[in-house]
């Protein structure tokens, strides 16, 4: 870079304006680089199909030949796109797989954690009880992800660098999410059923914390980097989708073999699921695009920035939140009322307590959503959808808990029907959020900066004390009983405690958020925190018939004044003297 000298602004340009030379040589630097990591993965995760990854330990089936094939399959279609001569197409390959690295990267932390408890038939099966230590195998494939993580990363400098047309092509961003969406669900069920008692199995939900951590990472990752890939240029878009289709075919393809070549296991639906949202990721990589002058495609400016993915209007975001959203009730109404535990021969079992809770945080997503098909309505009620999802979240993992505890129990007793609506729910939640976050963005992009307004000071005082007392009502025990303490952040964590988590982190998030909005929208932003807040509250009324000697914990009384600061702060925001500043 050349720094202008004598001229106003001069280091503007030192930071900002490369030379022709340096333009052309950056990004075939970053191509370079992302070539030579993704090698390096490609070798370091193929050896750690090849090395034990426990000590003194084997696989359950010739998993070698596979755990290869699927280690090199990545780099294998970059070399196809680059023999083409379709860089960016490889780019996205690359930043597609990446995608997934951090939910991997999870699943396999769990081998450091307790290698019994992994389930993963294609690298470790357990034949007595015993907690054996880790071998190199798990450090080539932990290697081999952290250098799949660093090539997406210089492969995203590579697809942004060059103009290019956008893709227009809505049938393939339908396509793609849907694909996506189906694959996170897959993500969250069960890998495979199991008679072995050294292979404990179950969704995501009745395994460890790391291995619950990895699915929920990939859940959330599958529909954003769809998203994401969909919009981009038409060539970026095309490698991207295959990208995580890859990805997502690596985390299904063992679980799907070991369940027919291992003595003890079956088939289940998840790895079915995934593959099936695999197929529809391939489908929308193959979908020809749309490019200028085509029926969807958009005019380009002089000096546009062509090479940044390029979102669909905020209308058809909306509408298609709104669609997540009743997906979302409807799926968590069918999870509250249908059977969690079941004993065998498939009689009802003790429901969860927190069944209704389930049903009530349904109709906190459902109502907002139905909102989003009413054009007057949708843009300042959407807000209330990026907070209102971890309300879900929060009822789910309470009504999870009953079936894992169940299950843990033996006695005849198992998952019901409900424990799969009830984690599809999660998903969809999770997939409601991210749309409407998306849609956000768009708003944003949209607006007139000369007429935006943020609420005034005055909001600052009461989101202060919602986003403290936040901490204690997510945090500590709203309901005690008799011999009974509800599980909570601190001191006693459980399965529950994942979703006070999410909650915690969505509601600190709006506080924070919400100066920065316009006052409308920062009123449904803030609106759906409370709602969130006061579903801690409703907990105790809906569950305390089910609970002996139930009783307000101190997270009740904390998570009351949490939701009036958080309506106090709503009510200020749209009746207060604006301010001037952010979108």
């Amino acid at each position: 870079m050349t720094r202008t000298q004598g001229a106003p602004g001069g280091w503007r340009s030192w930071l900002g304006s490369p030379s022709p030379d340096d333009a052309e040589r950056q990004p075939a630097s970053a191509l370079s680089s992302a070539l030579v990591l993704g090698a390096v993965a490609a070798v370091l995760l193929a050896m750690g199909g090849l090395v034990p990854v426990v000590a003194g330990a084997s696989p359950g089936f010739s998993s070698v030949p596979l755990l290869i094939v699927l280690a090199l399959a990545p780099l294998a279609v970059v070399v196809v796109f680059l023999s083409r001569g379709r860089t960016k197409a490889a780019a996205g390959v690359l930043a597609g797989v990446a995608a997934l690295v951090p939910g991997r990267l999870a699943i396999d932390l769990e081998f450091l954690i307790d290698p019994s408890a992994t389930s993963r038939p294609e690298l470790y099966r357990p034949v007595v009880f015993a907690l054996p230590s880790p071998a190199a195998g798990i450090w080539l494939l932990l290697a081999g992800l952290v250098a799949t993580a660093a090539a997406g990363g210089f492969a995203v400098g590579v697809a942004r660098s060059r103009p290019e047309s956008r893709d227009g092509s809505r049938v393939r961003m339908v396509t793609g999410l849907l694909g996506a969406v189906v694959a996170a669900m897959g993500v969250m069920m069960a890998p495979f059923s199991s008679d072995d008692a050294f292979l404990p199995v179950g969704s995501a939900f009745e395994r460890p914390p790391a291995v619950l951590a990895g699915c929920l990472l990939l859940a959330f990752a599958l529909p954003v980097a769809a998203a994401l890939s969909s919009t981009s240029a038409a060539e970026t878009a095309r490698g991207g989708l295959l990208g995580l289709a890859v990805g997502t075919a690596t985390v299904a393809l063992p679980n799907l073999v070991a369940a027919s070549a291992v003595s003890g296991l079956g088939l289940a639906p998840g790895p079915v699921f995934v593959l099936v949202g695999t197929v529809g990721l391939v489908i929308a990589a193959c979908l020809p695009g749309v490019r200028k002058g085509g029926f969807a495609a958009e005019p380009m400016e002089a000096g546009s920035d062509a090479g940044v993915a390029s979102l669909p209007g905020s209308s058809r975001l909306r509408v298609a939140t709104g669609v997540l959203g009743l997906a979302t009730m409807l799926t968590a109404f069918v999870g509250a009322l249908a059977p969690q535990v079941e004993v065998v021969g498939g009689i009802p079992g003790p429901q969860s307590p927190s069944r209704w809770l389930l049903f009530a945080a349904g109709l906190l997503v459902g109502v907002p959503a139905a909102a989003m098909f009413v054009p007057r309505l949708a843009a300042n009620v959407r807000p209330v959808l990026s907070a209102g999802w971890a309300g879900v979240v929060l009822a789910a993992t309470a009504v999870l808990t009953t079936a894992i505890t169940a299950s843990e129990l033996g006695a005849g007793l198992g998952p019901g029907p409900g424990v799969p609506w009830t984690a599809v729910a999660i998903v969809c939640a999770a997939a409601t959020a991210c749309c409407s976050v998306v849609a956000g963005m768009v708003e944003r992009d949209d607006a007139e900066e000369a007429t935006d307004q943020v609420p005034g000071p005055n909001l600052l005082t009461p989101l202060f004390a919602g986003g403290i007392l936040a901490i204690g009502a997510f945090g500590t025990p709203a309901i005690v009983g008799t011999d009974y303490t509800e599980p909570a952040l601190w001191p006693n964590f459980g399965t529950p405690s994942w979703g006070l988590l999410i909650a915690l982190l969505t509601v600190a998030g709006a506080c924070l958020l919400a100066p920065r909005c316009r006052p409308a929208r920062a009123a449904a932003l803030l609106a759906g925190a409370a709602g969130v807040a006061l579903l801690r509250v409703v907990a105790l009324p809906l569950t305390a018939g089910l609970i002996p000697g139930a009783h307000a914990g101190v997270g009740w009384w904390l998570a009351i004044g949490c939701a009036v600061a958080l309506v106090l702060a709503a009510v200020i925001a749209v009746t207060g003297k604006p301010g001037r500043g952010a979108k």
